[in-house]
């Protein structure tokens, strides 16, 4: 368990900077798996087609296969330590708001164990029941960051043990270590939900709130808005702003709706339903259908309910191609007063698009796959929620080596709709 001396002494700084580190080895590992692709296995191909060069090509395959596996578990490395350092700041600045309230009152906080308690003797103006009240509102402060940096360290623990096991193990494959990857950035995001308060009342936790600095507050509005805007004590400028940027919808409610949506079997009409998963989030987001062009019902051009068709409703047929198709959704949104954004301007609610490096290999088809961002860690990794498959808060940065490789990905377009019909 952190103590309070631990907590008030912590250097956090440290651990960002050991993220990055892992960060750069992992970027490493990268760099030479593109080597060995471009320098040798397609030299190779090219002119040793014998059977001897087929064994050469599969030797340099299987020292990229573990160059990859290595960055794939730094990675895993990289999102909790950086959720560790931004845990520690955010639950430091809830301890020195605590240890300011107590002695800005006249009381006392033990340097040993923080325990906050009345001064020997009380002043003649001295109010004891204010005093107590105080205290108790102190100690709250001061105990819920000692609980959010043990549950963060705790967490990070958990995340170093898992990736380091599949690094010792020469048997790990891509696919476990992307597993371990996975689960880490979902321990990552765990850090960041703890550093909300937890059991203090809402006078308490808009006291918390106005504590952090600006830099924490836009994290946590990032990182974790729906728990945020469900937080009783938080400002309701603040909630309205999560819930109203302008787009025309409310991106807390997209993102609401996609986590407890990504494993809905009753969203499967089609083949691939990652781009009906989307249209439907921003839709419980309340963005309006328009009517012909992006709605669930294509009124203009009506098919007949048809049950039954090998085991499907045909209803989905009466969708307009933008609402299921990833690349008639990408265009309408853009035409229709969407902005497309880098990555580093990504927000909770927009949408990412996933595409192929070369759209001539595939019948001209730009994106082949469609995604909700739901949360943004505080240095910058962007997470986002899918369907086909359905899965919860893959991370983008940290997926991106593997996903390239396997399914000959050239990056993202992110897409922020916004309402103007």
């Amino acid at each position: 368990m952190v103590t309070f001396a631990d907590l008030r002494d912590a250097k956090p700084q440290l651990w960002s900077t050991a993220a990055q580190d892992l960060r750069k080895a992992a970027q490493q590992c990268e760099r030479v798996v593109g080597d060995i692709y471009d320098n040798g296995v397609q030299p190779l191909k090219e002119s040793w087609a014998d059977h001897v060069g087929q064994l050469a090509v599969e030797v340099l395959k299987n020292n990229a296969t573990k160059a990859q596996t290595t960055s794939v578990l730094a990675r895993a490395g990289v999102e909790p330590v950086d959720a560790l350092a931004n845990a520690v700041l955010t639950a430091q600045s809830e301890l020195e708001n605590g240890i300011h309230l107590a002695e800005s009152n006249g009381l006392k906080v033990d340097p040993v164990s923080g325990k906050v308690s009345l001064p020997r003797s009380l002043g003649a103006e001295a109010d004891p029941v204010a005093m107590l009240m105080t205290m108790s509102k102190a100690q709250g402060l001061i105990d819920d960051a000692i609980e959010a940096a043990t549950q963060a360290d705790n967490l990070c623990s958990d995340a170093l043990r898992a990736a380091n096991e599949n690094a010792a193990n020469p048997e790990t494959t891509v696919e476990q270590a992307q597993e371990v990857q996975s689960g880490n950035v979902k321990r990552a995001l765990e850090e960041i939900r703890n550093t909300l308060p937890d059991g203090l009342s809402p006078s308490e936790v808009a006291a918390w709130w106005n504590g952090l600095t600006p830099k924490e507050q836009f994290d946590l509005q990032r990182a974790v808005p729906v728990e945020l805007s469900d937080l009783e004590g938080i400002p309701e400028s603040v909630k309205s702003q999560l819930a109203n940027d302008g787009r025309g919808y409310n991106p807390v409610e997209t993102v609401r709706w996609a986590i407890d949506n990504a494993h809905n079997d009753g969203l499967d009409r089609l083949d691939n339903n990652c781009t009906l998963f989307a249209s439907e989030a921003l839709r419980a987001g309340g963005l309006d259908e328009k009517d012909g062009q992006w709605s669930k019902r294509d009124w203009l051009n009506p098919v007949p309910d048809i049950p039954g068709l090998n085991g499907k409703d045909l209803d989905g047929q009466r969708y307009t191609t933008s609402w299921y198709n990833a690349d008639q959704q990408r265009d309408f949104f853009l035409h229709n007063g969407g902005s497309e954004v880098s990555l580093p301007q990504a927000r909770p609610g927009d949408v990412i698009y996933f595409n192929w490096a070369d759209p001539e290999l595939h019948n001209g088809e730009v994106s082949h796959h469609t995604a909700v961002v739901t949360a943004v860690l505080p240095d910058g990794e962007v997470l986002y929620t899918q369907h086909t498959p359905g899965a919860l808060n893959y991370g983008y940065e940290s997926r991106l080596p593997v996903r390239a490789q396997e399914e000959g990905g050239a990056g993202v377009t992110i897409v922020r709709p916004k309402e103007t019909w």
